[in-house]
């Protein structure tokens, strides 16, 4: 039987833990540092220091436990990092920004696509700044690059995707790979594909996701007349900006005989 001081302990350590980690129910109700003690840290766009002096201070009293996630600010003149327990401030003029690393996870929490996290070193030429670190992902670098006076250096081995297709475009390549190839008939000679007349086409359409007679994709018999990537673009341009957790389960018309088709049907030209 539970007895009243399990139940309490129990409300005690949700709200604990809760309250430390700050899930958006709890940023609803107020039930944070900054709210419940606004009177007393003041504005943080009045006095943006003081604000933050005191704010850090607030929260290491509150709870000891390991920082959240942090929060970058660029304006006109600063490049700051906001973390639960430390505020870093580098003046734009004498920074040097450098992309350093680039992780890609599989999938996003909003989406099945997936997700690109740059690590950006900011570095400042005053000695006594110390350099620090910023996280963002990919789609928001090009809004970050446009606040920012000097340009954002990268390393060699960073390639960085801007874009929600970009993204697709790279998983859709990576999934074609896997479908069954196509052997072209010896006397059919390839020619360039007509979406960007840069290079060979290199996909046919082919339906390999069912039986000939089953679902919703159709046979092509189109010979091959598109390159991965334009076909690609072509697959990413029919689908809803607003849902791109559909886009790869989707299926869209051949772009010339209009049958329908879905990623499993794209085949690789051997």
């Amino acid at each position: 039987m539970d007895s009243p001081e399990v139940t309490f302990t129990l409300a005690y350590l949700v709200f604990a833990v809760c309250f430390v980690f700050t899930p958006n129910e709890f940023h609803s109700a107020g039930l944070t540092v900054q709210n419940l003690l606004s009177g007393w840290l003041g504005s943080e766009d009045a006095a943006f220091v003081s604000y933050h002096l005191r704010r850090t201070a607030a929260t290491l009293l509150c709870h000891s436990l390991l920082p959240l996630g942090a929060r970058v600010i660029v304006t006109d003149t600063w490049v700051m990092k906001v973390t639960t327990y430390r505020v870093h401030v580098a003046q734009q003029q004498d920074v040097h920004l450098t992309v350093t690393e680039s992780r890609q996870h599989e999938l996003s929490p909003d989406s099945n696509l997936p997700v690109q996290l740059l690590t950006i070193c900011v570095v400042s030429a005053s000695p006594s700044v110390q350099p620090f670190d910023i996280r963002l992902n990919s789609t928001e670098y090009g809004e970050l690059c446009e606040k920012l006076r000097a340009p954002i250096r990268s390393a060699a081995n960073v390639v960085i995707h801007q874009s929600l297709g970009d993204l697709f475009l790279e998983t859709f390549a990576s999934l074609v790979e896997v479908n069954p190839a196509y052997s072209v008939p010896s006397s059919q000679e390839l020619e360039a594909c007509i979406g960007c007349m840069q290079t060979r086409a290199s996909v046919k359409l082919v339906k390999t996701c069912q039986e000939p007679a089953v679902g919703e994709c159709q046979q092509c018999y189109c010979r091959p007349m598109w390159c991965l990537t334009c076909m690609g673009k072509w697959f990413a341009s029919r689908q809803d900006p607003q849902r791109p957790d559909t886009w790869l389960a989707s299926r869209v018309p051949c772009p010339t005989c209009r049958a329908r088709f879905c990623i499993l049907d794209v085949c690789t030209v051997r």
